[in-house]
């Protein structure tokens, strides 16, 4: 019998079982054209001696293929499978390789995470947890630019600015963050920057006057209670500032106990004294909140500072260095109080803007580390009725703040709604309850106004736009077409819930609460009409963002026209809304597309210069803010030159001239530097400041001569022409325009720069 040869045969393995056709395969080393092309490598870096001696070291990649085997591609990072040096992108060749290194990258990075959550979750479903990481973005591992210098990827838009950690962020829906769509936006102010160097010497001056002069708030120093009583003004003074804060800023934040405060408020001036330094605080912290809000003319300046905006610091500085020393161990109602209004106040005084976002958010987490996130009914101790509302008052409008503040910074906002169950206020009336009430009177009806009504209805829409804003600022979510259609319809909803109050309190209130909802309108779509995949889509999202702009400028507009400017200079939507406006008129075709054409030609220049005349009355109050109102001129000015490009260089002119004139009113009405201008050519100039009564600008002469269409100007042989990117002009913060009175006299008096003025 023959023997049973089957029995010596050897068993296959395991790997061999999957397939008899599997080969291990070798690692590639040569690189990738030299593999391409079937040509020996000596795998030289950067770039191997055939590529360099082709001329085409640019493009020499060396690709690492990723190991086989699930076992081993759970082990793997999200990175492997790159290549080993970075892409230099040099021509088309180039740009096409990055593009199939992206998209080869990113597949490996697919398989490799759907392979890591399948066999977690096969083997123990608790290690699941423990494997997870974050994902990375696109922007993450993607070559940042094409060779033409747009991006690959538009899904996010941010500003990330400076080098090493002199740095800072802003996020998508940070209003300048529409400037990097803009067509042509950042050639036209260079190309201004260039043809006028008066630009760079009012900066130079401004910073030097700066420099020399010691501004409010500059240092902090011991404040004690007795401090801040001295720095209270005469009664008449101040009962007027206080109406101002109670008929504006009150209606909207009302988060002080009417009946109380006057009570106090009248002790006060009775035995100054006796009152509690809290009170004062509270009280010299709501004036500061109003000094930018008076009409008292004329306006003086302390260097590029606004005699009314220091005076607001010094009580904003003063209040925060009192409450720096005082304990956190037995806190009242004021101490939520004076921390809410230093936050406001510095926001309505453009006082260290740049740390709003960060400020909002620690105060924030103060009333959470207290527990005014939580519902009031829940605190086991006896509290009275009243105490409890005012836990609700000031919670509500710390999340407003903080809402607000993290939307216009382009961040996500503080996940308190996770852990927060505090109710909103009630609409009741101040007078209809007292610090012995065990029990709240029933809330009103919202159509009826209180000073309550609108942080009880703002509350109804905060989850919304709490969402919208981590949505839009979220850098792994995107948005799409259906999403923006039912956050518009909601959005819409709740415009129209808005109740059509008849008390003259209630504008302030009922204006805030609009704009509020239409802001997020303009981000939404300002967004959503880059990713528009049809033409009807990209005009729904053209029509929402020309309406919404319009509206919101009415809207300010009519406030202004009733002598109330305080969203004015708390809000930034108007910046928002000429820049919105700005881009949907740049980037369309206004004859192909005639029909919304014709809509956008109607309403952009209106909404435009309305923004300007806004910033520009923001910039007299404050002494600054000129960044902003330099941007919204650009931006009418482009589009001017857009319909009408053969006068292009006049329409620059018109917006140097625009930036300019409010530095000759801060240079005349200079509060310790007008005897020096005396006996010079601009005495009249300074004069006709003084004795300005409107805030209307003055029209001083131009620094400089205007062109003729098309002519550049010349350079002064001791200021060289600057190369100014967008990223500079968009460092320009608020304390860096500051001006030399000495300097600009002598300018105004050499006969070769005086100019009458053009009228």
């Amino acid at each position: 019998m023959a023997p049973d040869v089957t029995s010596n045969v050897r068993p296959r393995s395991p790997e061999a079982s999957l397939g008899s056709d599997r080969k291990r395969r070798r690692k590639v080393l040569s690189c990738y054209d030299c593999r391409r092309r079937k040509l020996q490598c000596d795998r030289a870096m950067p770039a191997c001696s055939r590529c360099t001696k082709a001329g085409q070291a640019a493009n020499c990649l060396y690709l690492d293929e990723p190991i086989e085997g699930s076992a081993e591609l759970t082990n793997r990072g999200p990175f492997d499978g790159h290549i080993s040096r970075p892409i230099q992108p040099g021509g088309p060749v180039g740009d096409t390789l990055a593009r199939l290194e992206y998209q080869d990258r990113r597949i490996k990075q697919l398989e490799t995470a759907l392979a890591q959550a399948s066999n977690s979750s096969a083997i123990d479903p608790t290690l699941r947890v423990r494997s997870m990481k974050l994902p990375l973005t696109p922007e993450s591992f993607m070559p940042t630019a094409e060779p033409n210098g747009a991006t690959i990827n538009d899904r996010e838009t941010m500003l990330l600015r400076g080098t090493s950690f002199k740095t800072r962020f802003h996020g998508s829906t940070h209003p300048a963050s529409l400037i990097a769509h803009i067509p042509e936006f950042k050639v036209f102010t260079r190309e201004t920057f260039d043809k006028h160097p008066t630009l760079h010497r009012i900066r130079q001056d401004m910073q030097a006057l700066e420099d020399r002069t010691d501004n409010a708030g500059s240092t902090s120093r011991p404040t004690s209670g007795d401090d801040l009583k001295a720095l209270l003004p005469e009664k008449a003074e101040a009962d007027e500032l206080i109406k101002l804060y109670l008929d504006s800023y009150g209606t909207i934040y009302h988060i002080v106990h009417m009946p109380s405060f006057r009570k106090e408020y009248d002790d006060l001036w009775e035995d100054r004294a006796a009152a509690r330094p809290h009170f004062v605080a509270v009280v010299l912290l709501m004036m500061g909140a109003t000094q930018c809000l008076t009409t008292t003319q004329p306006w003086l300046y302390f260097a590029n500072s606004s005699a009314a905006r220091e005076k607001a610091v010094t009580y904003i500085q003063a209040c925060d260095d009192w409450l720096q020393a005082q304990s956190q161990k037995h806190v009242t109602a004021a101490d939520f109080q004076i921390r809410f209004l230093l936050a406001l106040g510095r926001v309505v005084s453009a006082r260290k803007y740049k740390r709003a976002w960060t400020d909002a958010g620690t105060l924030l987490r103060f009333c959470m580390a207290a527990g005014l996130h939580r519902n009031p009914e829940l605190i086991r101790k006896e509290t009275s009725a009243l105490d409890k509302e005012l836990r609700r008052r000031i919670w509500a409008a710390v999340v407003e703040l903080e809402l607000q503040a993290s939307f216009g910074r382009g961040m996500v906002c503080a996940p308190w709604p996770m852990q927060a169950d505090c109710p909103p206020p009630s609409n009741i009336s101040d007078d209809d309850i007292d610090q012995p009430s065990e029990r709240l009177p029933n809330p009103l009806r919202i159509q009826e106004f209180t000073m309550s009504s609108y942080l009880a209805l703002v509350n109804e829409s905060v989850l919304l736009r709490h969402s919208i804003n981590t949505m839009l600022n979220n850098i792994r979510q995107t948005l799409t077409f259906d999403d923006a259609k039912r956050f518009t319809e909601e959005i819409q909803a709740y415009l129209q819930a808005i109740p059509q109050w008849t008390d003259p309190r209630s504008e302030t209130a009922r204006a805030l609460l609009t704009i509020n909802l239409r802001q997020y309108l303009l981000a939404l779509h300002d967004r959503q009409i880059r990713q528009a995949d049809t033409m009807l889509e990209r005009s729904f999202s053209r029509m929402i963002l020309v309406d919404t702009a319009t509206r919101i400028m009415k809207t300010h507009k009519s406030l202004i026209d009733k002598g109330n400017h305080a969203l004015e200079i708390m809000c930034r939507d108007h910046l928002r809304a000429a820049l919105s406006i700005c881009y949907v008129a740049t980037t369309i075709d206004l004859q192909a597309e005639s029909g919304i054409g014709s809509f956008i030609e109607q309403h952009a220049d209106r909404v435009m210069e309305d923004a300007i005349s806004m910033l520009t009355d923001k910039t007299i109050r404050f002494g600054r803010e000129q960044r902003q109102l330099w941007i919204a001129l650009a931006a009418h000015g482009l589009w001017k030159a857009k319909k009408d490009p053969s006068r292009r260089a006049e329409y620059m002119q018109e917006a140097v001239d625009k930036i300019t004139r409010p530095y000759y009113k801060i240079m005349a009405c200079q509060e310790e530097g007008l005897s020096a201008l005396q006996g010079t050519s601009v005495e009249k100039a300074v004069q006709r400041a003084v004795d300005e009564t409107s805030n209307a600008m003055m029209e001083y002469p131009p620094l400089v001569p205007p062109t003729r269409s098309g002519e550049e100007q010349p350079a002064p042989q001791d200021a060289p022409l600057i190369d100014i990117d967008l990223d500079e002009i968009e460092a320009w913060t608020f304390d860096s325009w500051p001006f030399n009175p000495t300097e600009m006299q002598q300018a105004f008096a050499e006969p070769s720069t005086y100019y009458p003025p053009v009228s």
